[in-house]
C-alpha cells in the first residue's frame, strides 16, 4: 500500500490472503451457517484489519443493504439532564445491537434528516408540548420508519408514544413540602400559555399548595427560562434573602442542581437547612452528591431505546403504534429529609 493512502477492503483481502467475499462476510459478522468461514481465516482477516487500521465504509454498506445502521435521537439541549440522559442511554445501548446513535439538537433538526433517509429510526424526546399531530411523523409512519416519541399529547398513529404523567408525583412533592415548610421557593421554567396544550408543571404545584390549605407565594417564585446559569443566579438570589426559603421546588432537575450548587456556595447545609426537590428523575441528579430528591418516572431511557429496537427488528412492517403511560412519583434521596 502506498504511503498516505487509505486501506480498502481489497488491501485487507490481499494481506490476509483471502477473497473479497470472505472479508465482507467476516466484517459483517456472517461467519457461521452456510458461509463456513473457519476461525483461523476469521482471525487472519481481523488481524489484517487491525494492522492496516481499516475502517469499513458503513454508509456504503448501508446503501447496499437499504439501511444506514443509524438511529437519530432528537433532543433540545444537552445541558438539560433529561436530554443528556436519553442521549447517554442511546450511546450505551444501541451499539450493542448494531446501531450507532446520531444526536440532533433543536426542535426541527430531525425533520429533513429523517425525510432524506438519514437514519433507520428516530427517537423524539423534545417535541413542543403544544404538538398533538405532526405531519413529518405521519409521513415517516407511511414509509414504515420506526419512531418513538415522548409526549403527553400525541396518540400513536403508526409510531409509539411514551406518555409522561407528572401530576401525581408533583402533588405528592408539594404535599410533602407544604406540611414541613412555611417558606417554599420555586425555580420554574417559563411557560408559553398561549401555545402550550399540556398543563405546566408549576400549575400542579399551585394545586398541591391549595390542597394543603396554602397559597404559593409569588415573591418566592423565579422564572429561569430553562437556562443553567440563570437558574444558578436566581437560586443565589432566593437563598440570599433575609428571610430565605427553607425549601425549594424546581420544575426541572437542571434548576434543582443549580440550586444545590448555590446552597453549597452560600454554606447552606442540604437537606438540614434547606430541602431541594427537582423534577425529571434524571441520571445526573441521581449521581450528584448528595443525590437529588426529585419527581419523575421510574428510569425509562432504557425502555425508550428498547421500544425503538423492537420496531427496528420488525423490519419496517406497518404498525398501529403503542401508547405507554409513565406515571411520575416522588423520589426521596439526599436533598430531602423524607
Amino acid at each position: 500500500m502506498k504511503p498516505g493512502t487509505k486501506p480498502t477492503i481489497r488491501t485487507v483481502a490481499a494481506l490476509a490472503g483471502v477473497s473479497l467475499t470472505t472479508v465482507s462476510y467476516v466484517l459483517s459478522g456472517r461467519t457461521g451457517g452456510t458461509t463456513r468461514i473457519s476461525e483461523p481465516t476469521r482471525e487472519k482477516v481481523l488481524t489484517a484489519v487491525k494492522e492496516l487500521g481499516y475502517v469499513p465504509n458503513q454508509a456504503a454498506r448501508g446503501m447496499r443493504r437499504g439501511r444506514t445502521d443509524l438511529v437519530a435521537v432528537s433532543v433540545g439541549n444537552l445541558e438539560w439532564p433529561w436530554d443528556r440522559g436519553l442521549a447517554d442511554a442511546a450511546q450505551r445501548i444501541l451499539p450493542e445491537f448494531g446501531f450507532q446513535p446520531v444526536v440532533l439538537l433543536g426542535v426541527d433538526a430531525w425533520r429533513q434528516f429523517m425525510l432524506s433517509g438519514g437514519a433507520d429510526g428516530v427517537i423524539l424526546g423534545n417535541l413542543p408540548e403544544s404538538v398533538e399531530r405532526d405531519e413529518t411523523m405521519l409521513e415517516l409512519a407511511r414509509r414504515g420508519v420506526p419512531q418513538v416519541v415522548v409526549s403527553e399529547l400525541m396518540r400513536p398513529l403508526g409510531f409509539d408514544v411514551l406518555a409522561p404523567l407528572p401530576e401525581p408525583g408533583i402533588l405528592a412533592a408539594t404535599e410533602y413540602l407544604a406540611h414541613r415548610h412555611k417558606r417554599i421557593g420555586v425555580l420554574r421554567r417559563a411557560e408559553d400559555s398561549e401555545l402550550r396544550l399540556t398543563r405546566p408543571r408549576y400549575s400542579y404545584f399551585v394545586d398541591g399548595m391549595e390542597a394543603a390549605g396554602r397559597v404559593a407565594d409569588p415573591s418566592l417564585v423565579r422564572i429561569t427560562e430553562h437556562n443553567k446559569l440563570k437558574s444558578y443566579e436566581l437560586a443565589l438570589e432566593l437563598l440570599s434573602l433575609p428571610d430565605r426559603p427553607t425549601a425549594l421546588f424546581c420544575t426541572d432537575d437542571m434548576e434543582a442542581l443549580a440550586a444545590l450548587r448555590a446552597a453549597h456556595r452560600l454554606g447552606i447545609s442540604v437537606p438540614d437547612e434547606l430541602e431541594i426537590l427537582g423534577t425529571g428523575n434524571s441520571t445526573e441528579g441521581q449521581e450528584c452528591d448528595p443525590p437529588l430528591s426529585t419527581v419523575g418516572p421510574a428510569p425509562i431511557f432504557d425502555d425508550v431505546i428498547t421500544m425503538l429496537l423492537t420496531r427496528l427488528n420488525e423490519g419496517g412492517a406497518p404498525v398501529v403504534g403503542e401508547r405507554r403511560m409513565s406515571p411520575w412519583s416522588l423520589w426521596h434521596r439526599g436533598t430531602t429529609r423524607g
